[in-house]
């Protein structure tokens, strides 16, 4: 049976990606789902511009691309044709964070490791702020068949996201209450995890008369409060919520979950001048772990997701086109800081 032209080709003009580059992925498509086969004919460039309302040019572009992967040839009076159903198309892999930091370089680093070294991978960063977000997909996902995502939470994120090709678009470390029936992807369950720590350690905290999240306001996982409010209510202790280190109201017998590392560098000093012993008179949990953490004074304490499985089952999920939904691992390092 005769195949019509838009069983084979799927425009949608409200995606970044390119239309010439949409004609290019529903080729492999239909030839991955079987309904193209070798010595199949293809629909024209000119029937395809006449159905889509397109310039004979991006028709050309998209036909040139699959000539020159070996997947379509042309002869005349054929027109053009599947040339072979081989296609292990290169991945080309847009990749946005939010912000560089140590542990996010452990991410990027197992990401990269484990994928194979065919795929091309670059990075972008959108510094937390929605428009560069918006602007860097709207601006550079054309050039990508493949899209893993930091996301910045914002009511407009969903609509920005809808720009990429769902099937081949992953989302990483956030959103996991937001978008994880939308998008498939590893996510940390903040509130979860922060509570289930907290939970499995309560042995540590009897020693502390005050238990404090020092928590600053450019942080926006704010579900991490939410779970440590939670594991606060269950506890007769003092407990509180501060936005820095404020040495004046540090005690003895206090103990502290730092999320920034210039925080921790802060308890630390403060600790190190009243004579205090980490674990003994005062208590150090510091967020996300870093080779440096292993070394500061004897060793900070850290609560952290692992970020080389992250790293490698996102890489994994890429290359098989998984879509599912994955809680990345959250442990403890215990190092006798707390």
């Amino acid at each position: 049976m005769k195949k019509k032209i838009t069983d084979i080709i799927k425009i949608d003009p409200s995606l970044a990606t390119p239309v010439y580059k949409q004609i290019v992925q529903s080729i492999y498509d239909n030839i991955n789902s079987g309904v193209l086969v070798k010595d199949d004919v293809l629909p024209s460039v000119n029937k395809i511009a006449e159905e889509f309302s397109l310039a004979r040019g991006s028709v050309f572009n998209a036909y040139n691309d699959l000539r020159s992967s070996g997947i379509i040839d042309s002869i005349p009076g054929k027109g053009y044709y599947v040339l072979s159903t081989d296609i292990r198309q290169n991945k080309r892999i847009f990749l946005l964070f939010s912000t560089f930091t140590p542990y996010k370089e452990t991410l990027f680093n197992a990401l990269l490791n484990h994928l194979p070294k065919n795929c091309m991978l670059d990075i972008y960063f959108h510094h937390h702020s929605i428009k560069m977000f918006e602007s860097l997909i709207r601006e550079q996902a054309g050039y990508y068949n493949t899209f893993i995502i930091m996301p910045e939470i914002a009511p407009e994120t969903l609509s920005i996201l809808s720009k990429l090709d769902p099937k081949n678009t992953f989302l990483l470390d956030v959103g996991y209450k937001e978008y994880k029936k939308l998008y498939p992807g590893i996510y940390q369950n903040f509130e979860k995890d922060i509570y289930s720590i907290l939970v499995d350690n309560q042995d540590l905290l009897a020693k502390y008369q005050r238990l404090f999240l020092v928590f600053p306001e450019n942080v926006r996982t704010k579900d991490i409060i939410a779970g440590f409010n939670k594991f606060a209510r269950s506890r007769s202790q003092t407990t509180g919520i501060k936005k820095a280190i404020d040495p004046s109201d540090v005690r003895e017998h206090d103990a502290y979950i730092i999320i920034d590392d210039n925080h921790l560098v802060d308890i630390v000093k403060l600790a190190r001048e009243r004579g205090w012993q980490l674990g003994r008179d005062i208590g150090v949990i510091s967020y996300n772990e870093t080779n440096l953490k292993s070394v500061i004074g004897d060793g900070i304490t850290t609560i952290t997701t692992d970020f080389e499985a992250m790293g490698k089952a996102m890489a994994e999920m890429v290359i098989d086109g998984e879509h599912h939904t994955l809680e990345n691992r959250f442990v403890m390092i215990d190092r006798k800081s707390f």
